[in-house]
């Protein structure tokens, strides 16, 4: 739509991205925080089942704040594994973010008008979708079902064979002197789409659990990782495409090249990182069964202590 809508002109596919942008946020700041439900009883029967959607208010000020990156700072010094998976976060940020460049690198390299090249967008977009739906599946499917790996460990060896993936396909762009290995370069980099989700499952498993009381702590650190990774992907990978560009030739690749180290060096980490012997953080809620059970039990062995008084009596 972008390259069909700026045939006719260039502002015009920025004003409707914006204007699409602007419905999303309007739509997220109406959304409220549900967090804290977690921690509330489960409503009986014939109990009203309406919940206000309003937590405990602990203040937004500065001190608050402050104390809440210490103690997310705290749990991320505490347990080195973590703080590897936390820096994965960082490398595969700051590496995605070279995609930013592609329209500009194939409109250089291969002489194309900007929008010819963002029909490479369309056809990551188009691959991508195949590898959300199809491959990283039919992989998980395989190490769960036929390898019969626990589910922490196959999210694991998805990080790590992710990130490889990912690292060969920026090889692959980085080395593309001609159209087609770009697209394959393309094709294999989206095969690797699956590793920010499965790092997360492995983050969360490193924490304890999804019921583990750090997991808002624990995605507060992802948040800033992430943002970390964008805010250094920005001036680097515009400084290595501008000496690129200098150079000329095979070296516009330059800032791919680049990014396929860092996600080669974010494998080996992935390769360090372990998730056995972590005690998961489980909360167990009582059903009404098994609290009618226990009223039950209490008021028998209440009946029995009664009878046995009395027959002593």
């Amino acid at each position: 739509m972008a390259s069909k809508l700026m045939e006719t002109g260039l502002w015009l596919p920025l004003l409707l991205a914006l204007a699409i942008q602007q419905v999303g946020v309007t739509v997220g700041i109406l959304f409220p925080e549900t967090l804290h439900l977690r921690d509330l009883p489960e409503p009986r029967d014939g109990e009203d089942a309406s919940i206000e959607l309003q937590g405990k208010d602990e203040g937004h000020g500065l001190k608050t704040q402050l104390k809440n990156f210490k103690s997310a700072l705290l749990l991320l010094t505490s347990d080195i594994q973590l703080a590897l998976v936390v820096a994965l976060f960082v490398v595969n940020r700051l590496g995605r973010q070279a995609l930013t460049l592609l329209i500009r690198y194939a409109s250089k390299r291969y002489k194309w008008e900007i929008a010819k090249a963002a029909y490479l967008l369309s056809f990551r977009a188009a691959t991508n979708l195949v590898a959300v739906a199809v491959f990283i599946p039919l992989v998980n499917i395989i190490l769960l079902k036929y390898l019969r790996l626990p589910v922490h460990w196959a999210d694991l060896w998805l990080t790590r064979g992710s990130l490889l993936i990912t690292a060969a396909g920026f090889l692959a762009i980085a080395l593309a002197f001609e159209p087609a290995i770009l697209i394959f370069g393309l094709l294999v980099f989206n095969l690797g789409t699956g590793s920010s989700a499965a790092m997360r499952s492995v983050a969360l498993h490193v924490v304890g659990g999804q019921s583990s009381p750090d997991v808002g702590k624990l995605m507060s650190l992802i948040a800033v990782s992430e943002n970390i990774g964008v805010m250094l992907a920005g001036p680097l990978l515009n400084e290595a495409f501008t000496k690129g560009m200098d150079l000329k030739g095979a070296w516009l690749g330059l800032p791919f090249f680049g990014v396929f180290v860092l996600y080669v060096l974010a494998t080996i980490v992935s390769c360090i990182v372990s998730v056995k012997d972590r005690d998961m953080a489980y909360v167990e809620v009582a059903t009404d069964e098994v609290e009618a059970d226990d009223v039950n039990g209490r008021s028998s062995a209440l009946e029995d202590g009664l009878s046995a008084r009395h027959t002593t009596e």
